[in-house]
């Protein structure tokens, strides 16, 4: 019955009009964002990582983890 309509990004308009319809100046284009590669995904997620200090505390974690578990495949098998 009632549907809502889809936002649709504004045009790009590269004049800038201020409230009373005047010229106040020209909009650049927009910069293309660089490709995106494996390599830069995993660098940027490690560096955010790193930074909120969360790969410090899986670290710890993992250290009292091995600390305590004892790995019942790690003997040879007779």
């Amino acid at each position: 019955m009632f549907r809502r309509r889809r936002a649709t990004p504004p045009e790009y308009d590269p004049l800038v009009i201020d409230r009373h319809g005047r010229v106040i100046g020209v909009r650049s284009a927009p910069p293309e964002a660089p490709e995106e590669t494996r390599a830069i995904r995993l660098w940027r997620r490690r560096r955010n990582l790193a930074r909120t200090g969360e790969m410090a505390f899986q670290a710890s974690l993992r250290n009292e983890f091995s600390a305590f578990h004892v790995d019942p495949a790690g003997r040879p098998r007779r």
